[in-house]
């Protein structure tokens, strides 16, 4: 056989940029090395009629450090064409490590990231203490390509010990970091990644070790960076997601001092015009946007929407009928409508948000008598009413016996003309999905790049499909200096997704009880992608895995 895989008759968008045209790919050993009109024959042939070729999708923020020891296809990310994710964000790593910071590790990343401890912890092997050997230990054969940065916080518990949770690191502790720093770098790592955000602490309510690092900490890490001229820097400022101006200018020093691209997160477009500024003075600065909005659906038969709310969370563990009478209790009615209005209970030291009651919709009612509420918000319908809003759901919940759905709008439509334009600038990527993280909340943003594919270009026309498959495929790739992948060129990488853009999109997340130890976790299918192929074998066939596990870990600077 001539070539191992050819697929034939697709549209090809390459990543470029440049227009679409229609070709056949072919690959072997891995690699494209013909396009166009394909005569030859070849072991596997897939007919891609009516379908878009693209290079698959790089994802530049997950959490996938965990999973390939419980699910090594890495799901839901690689549902929805990724075939290479960066990993190792928010400055949580589980290496380089001693055996002593190993529990007080794991504990912090899933307190911060939502995931399962006690589950985690059965399955990791914990082989490994260097950055190389956890390196060595995840590279089992995947469904997608991992690219590990080294994080902030092991640094710091490996430099400082129990000391990390209490103090800035002394000169000669940032020394031994930066030592760290530079075997992590050696051994492959893409960069490194920190966190100073407040809403990230620990098992008791403490900040994390590298939020009490001082800005000097951080310039000196920046500093190491430079020496080896590639790598990217991922920081979360204590601002969070717009940096007011002290973060501003530390964000700008960094990547000034380092000269590498600095990675922070946006959920607006607010931070255009400061980044367009710092740019033009030289600094690589790229703020990732959640493209795709956290709207969560769901109904009062089933929900974890109120899990941490007081009085709500014990009623909705309720049986139905129960629930249904005590809703119709005035004593019980009176104490769900006083915890309302109270904040949410969130993990110790986070303070816990008030239920965005202005932003709920009715999304889908049962009744027909009810349709004229379908589509309003429930504080517009509590205003006519003389009610607050979470009476309006619980009255009409209690008529529909729990089967009307609600939906929490978290961001307007007009929202994503804002953000889709902040991406044309080249300065912003949608490229915040989160994948692997949040396991135990009520949402997944994993289908980051198929609701963009679908809503933004397909259904609205805020970015062409040229466009919108450059910013999640060359130009990650450009960014992280990954040169073998990110465009359907002869003699790269045969990472593609075969994809039909008339069906793309995300399906509602759910749960599923395949997690860690069969744990429940939330995962978000996807519509319209057809095939996966990663390293030249297809990881997924008309959508449904094919059992090869062909990505590994990519290993900077080799």
């Amino acid at each position: 056989m001539a070539y191992d895989l050819i697929v034939k008759n697709g549209m090809i968008v390459d990543g470029s940029g440049f227009s679409r045209y229609r070709a056949d790919v072919g690959v072997k050993d891995g690699t494209i090395v013909e396009i166009g009109r394909i005569r030859a024959a070849a072991e596997r042939t897939i007919d891609a009629e009516g379908l878009f070729v693209a290079p698959g999708v790089i994802d530049l923020h997950t959490h996938y450090d965990a999973q390939p020891f419980w699910d090594r296809l890495c799901t839901s990310s690689v549902w929805h064409g990724v075939t290479t994710v960066l990993t190792g964000n928010c400055g949580l790593t589980l290496a380089p490590l001693r055996p002593e910071h190993r529990d007080p590790m794991l504990a912090t990343f899933c307190c911060v990231e939502d995931l399962p401890f006690r589950s985690l912890s059965a399955v990791l092997p914990w082989t490994w203490q260097t950055f190389g050997e956890f390196l060595d230990a995840i590279d089992i054969g995947l469904g997608v390509n991992m690219m590990p940065l080294v994080g902030h916080i092991p640094l710091r518990l490996s430099a400082m010990d129990k000391a990390a949770w209490d103090r800035a690191a002394t000169d000669d502790e940032t020394r031994t970091m930066q030592d760290l720093l530079r075997a992590a770098m050696d051994d492959g790592a893409w960069g490194w990644s920190t966190t100073n955000s407040p809403t990230h602490a620990g098992t008791k309510g403490e900040p994390v070790p590298s939020r009490l690092a001082a800005d000097a900490e951080r310039v000196a890490l920046g500093r190491t960076m430079a020496e080896f001229n590639r790598g990217i820097i991922e920081i979360l400022p204590p601002s969070v997601t717009q940096p007011d101006e002290a973060d501003r200018r530390h964000l700008a020093e960094v990547a000034h001092v380092s000269g590498r691209p600095v990675f922070f997160l946006v959920f607006d477009a607010t931070s255009r015009t400061w980044v367009e500024s710092a740019t033009k003075e030289g600094a690589q600065l790229f703020a990732l946007l959640r493209a795709i909005p956290n709207n969560p659906r769901f109904t009062l038969r089933k929900t974890t929407f109120f899990n941490s709310l007081d009085v709500w969370d014990v009623l909705m563990s309720k049986p139905v009928e129960e629930r249904l009478a005590a809703l119709a209790d005035a004593d019980k009615r009176a104490e769900l409508r006083t915890a309302a209005v109270q904040r949410q209970r969130r993990r110790p030291g986070v303070l816990g948000r008030f239920v965005p009651w202005a932003s709920i919709v009715v999304s889908k009612v049962a009744f027909d008598r009810n349709r004229a509420l379908q589509g309003r918000k429930l504080a517009e319908i509590g205003e006519a009413q003389g009610k607050h809003a979470a009476d309006v759901m619980l009255d009409l919940a209690l008529d529909e016996r729990l089967e009307t759905e609600f939906q929490l709008q978290t961001r307007p439509p007009e929202g994503d003309v804002e953000l889709a334009e902040f991406v044309r600038t080249g300065h912003a990527l949608p490229s915040q999905s989160d994948a692997g993280a949040h396991l135990n909340t009520n949402f997944c943003t994993a289908g980051e790049s198929s609701y963009v594919l679908g809503t933004w270009v397909r259904d609205r026309g805020l970015l062409s499909l040229e466009d919108a498959i450059r910013r999640y495929t060359f130009q990650p790739a450009r960014i992280m200096g990954l040169r073998d992948r990110g465009l359907v060129r002869e003699g790269l990488a045969a990472d593609l997704m075969v994809f039909d853009l008339a069906r793309i999109g995300v399906k509602e997340d759910e749960i599923t009880r395949d997690g860690p130890g069969g744990t429940p976790r939330r995962v978000q299918g996807a519509e319209g992608i057809h095939h996966v192929i990663v390293g030249g074998q297809a990881v997924l066939d008309h959508g449904k895995p094919t059992g090869a596990f062909p990505g590994k870990v990519l290993r900077a600077g080799r």
